[in-house]
């Protein structure tokens, strides 16, 4: 069956236009600030999250914890966060934002946020809400089936496992 042909297919290019769109927004709110879109992805997980561990935020975000510890050193170096030992492993470290990390994320935001509204001011409160839960709903469906992948790969026989969907 060609490629465009079945929703899944239309989705998953749906999906792509849609990341991309997304990154120009991005850019458009950004300016001139001191941290890069990497870096404002690891300080979001880790407001949720805090006080987390480098390797939930690197399984979340989807790289490897090479490239994590590049961010978590550079963003640490900047004031935005601070690690700690961890009270129930001598071996693993906690990291939680600073007050600075966090006006820091909620500055980036807000510029989002503007932009956002700018280009979506034809639209009324019911269909940004509407949009939310849909973008909500798909990002939690496939959250769900990564974690589910993570589990069958970290219980495996024979340890974590390559996969290439991931």
């Amino acid at each position: 069956m060609p490629r465009g042909e079945t929703p899944t297919f239309e989705l998953v290019e749906s999906l792509t236009a849609l990341k991309r769109t997304l990154r120009c927004v991005e850019h458009l709110g950004e300016g001139k600030q001191s941290v890069g879109f990497a870096g404002l992805g690891v300080l979001a997980y880790i407001q949720r999250n805090q006080p987390t561990r480098a390797t939930d935020i690197a399984q979340w975000i989807g790289i490897g914890p090479a490239a994590l510890s590049r961010q978590v050193v550079e963003l640490e170096g900047s004031g935005l966060l601070v690690r700690t030992p961890s009270p129930t492993d001598a071996r693993a470290q906690l990291i939680s934002l600073t007050p600075r990390g966090a006006e820091e994320l909620d500055s980036a935001y807000d510029r989002r946020a503007t932009v956002l509204a700018g280009l979506l001011k034809d639209w009324d409160e019911a269909e940004i809400a509407a949009a939310a839960a849909t973008v909500n709903n798909i990002q939690q469906v496939l959250r769900a089936g990564l974690d589910s992948i993570h589990v069958k790969n970290a219980t495996a026989p024979n340890g974590p496992e390559e996969n290439p969907h991931v």
